[in-house]
């Protein structure tokens, strides 16, 4: 529903809490003036831009999760792992705290107990999501100053990822591959097939630590590691001892055409496999295209704004974490294209950010584990 029709089934105490909030002069007896005085000040530009600027660094990570969560209705335990979230760094009386950051979205109005059957639902107006991070997103352009001119080259690696998993798939069909003691694929297979494909990387050398990113994270190059795992997790290789083959599955996988449908379960694959070491990836996959959906952004802005809500997994920091696991993999995924300026990384977002990830919604997908 919209706020109009939101603020018609609300309890005149929580529309007088959103009064006091806004400052808003009205009889505080007459629900009909509350509404109607609410309404104009709370679509008002003013009203929304004094809103925002007035958000703590916690609270904004907290208004970020809650409305790049494209659920209208969610439960009070959704809301306070939220703002748990977003107090990650406040351990002390941090259950106490979150229930306070619910508490002030009722009165900021942003969120209202759900006209529904189920109790302790929680609904989001249809219509405020959008100015409000508009307006975010004004904010931290006019701050960051983070864009800068187009370059002269740049990589879109578009739906090349399905064709490589493709690639993969072929190779597998000649004859199975054997594999090493520790169940990876010999160093000649890994490079034959390497060669293949259409973004090029090189074996792994001897790391201390690989793990938390899929099943042989540990044996393979990031982007080869995914599509290995995807293959696997699909059934349409088989690992047995001592070799990897192609399954029927997989054999009949090769007759069908290329799908829209396909590249985008890949995309899931990839944020339901990573989100166990990166909890806010479903946040932050939403919100890097939108910072770069108007132009070339620096690695350097996107680091200064994201890296405080990238929590560090094991030895793998959140730097790292950002710039290897996150942005390397959007590119490779198409969710990004990437370029250089002097010698600066630069992003900006592709068409597939800017239509079908803004209609997904990876907060509600569930966490894969592969070992």
């Amino acid at each position: 529903m919209n706020l109009a029709e939101i603020l018609v089934y609300t309890d005149i105490r929580q529309l007088n809490q959103m009064a006091d909030h806004y400052g808003c002069e009205c009889n505080p007896h007459s629900k009909n003036e509350l509404i109607t005085t609410l309404l104009a000040n709370l679509r008002h530009k003013q009203t929304i831009s004094r809103e925002i600027e007035q958000l703590s660094p916690e609270e904004t990570h907290f208004f970020l999760l809650l409305f790049l969560d494209k659920r209208t209705e969610m439960s009070l335990e959704d809301l306070l792992a939220k703002a748990g979230v977003a107090l990650d760094a406040k351990k002390e009386g941090k259950q106490e705290e979150a229930r306070k950051y619910v508490a002030k979205a009722m009165k900021r109005g942003w969120i209202f107990p759900a006209k529904s059957r189920t109790i302790g639902q929680y609904q989001v107006p249809l219509d405020i999501r959008e100015p409000l991070l508009h307006t975010w997103l004004q904010k931290w352009q006019k701050d960051e100053n983070a864009f800068v001119l187009e370059p002269d080259a740049y990589r879109d690696e578009g739906t090349a990822l399905v064709d490589d998993i493709m690639q993969f798939l072929r190779f597998l069909q000649r004859e199975p591959v054997p594999l090493t003691a520790e169940g990876g694929m010999y160093k000649r297979y890994q490079q034959q097939v390497l060669q293949f494909l259409q973004v090029k990387e090189e074996p792994l050398t001897p790391e201390r630590w690989r793990f938390g990113y899929g099943l042989h994270f540990d044996l393979y190059p990031d982007r080869f590691s995914l599509i290995y795992d995807f293959c696997y997790y699909q059934r349409w290789i088989e690992e047995v001892p001592g070799q990897v083959s192609l399954t029927e599955a997989g054999n009949e996988q090769l007759q069908k055409p290329y799908s829209d449908a396909l590249y985008h379960e890949v995309i899931r694959f990839w944020m339901r496999l990573y989100k166990r070491a990166v909890p806010n990836l479903p946040m932050l996959v939403q919100l890097i295209p939108m910072m770069a959906a108007s132009g070339w952004v620096t690695q350097t802005a996107l680091a200064r704004s994201l890296l405080p809500w990238i929590r560090a997994f094991y030895y793998d920091d959140p730097n790292n974490i950002l710039v290897n696991r996150i942005l390397k993999m959007m590119v490779h995924l198409g969710l990004i294209r990437v370029g250089q300026s002097g010698e600066e990384w630069i992003y900006s977002g592709t068409y597939a950010s800017q239509s079908w990830l803004r209609k997904y919604n990876g907060f509600t997908e569930s966490t894969i584990l592969l070992k």
